[in-house]
């Protein structure tokens, strides 16, 4: 949480898709397809943005084929182009 205080909206964002992707795998379950159990507006309140952001950003996610999105489902279409956008990871 410390790191997000640091990164742009669009990091954070990458970031927190990246983590979710991480944990799911180590659940077992597909580390590229899962389903956001947060709404929009709760993502940005965890993350520090707005809801619009959150939404601008996964659309401009989408667009530049990092994540596939179907309303609460993701699908992580280029994991290490998320990677990039976060920098450190």
């Amino acid at each position: 949480m410390l790191l997000l205080g640091s990164m742009s909206a669009e990091q954070r964002l990458a970031a927190f898709l990246l983590s979710l992707s991480r944990r799911y795998q180590r659940l077992g379950f597909s580390a590229n397809c899962f389903v956001l159990r947060m709404t929009r507006e709760e993502i940005g309140s965890y993350l520090g943005v707005t809801l619009e952001t959150v939404s601008r950003l996964m659309s401009r996610f989408h667009r530049a084929g990092l994540i596939a999105v179907q309303q609460r489902d993701i699908e992580l279409n280029d994991a290490d182009g998320l990677m990039e956008l976060v920098g450190h990871w």
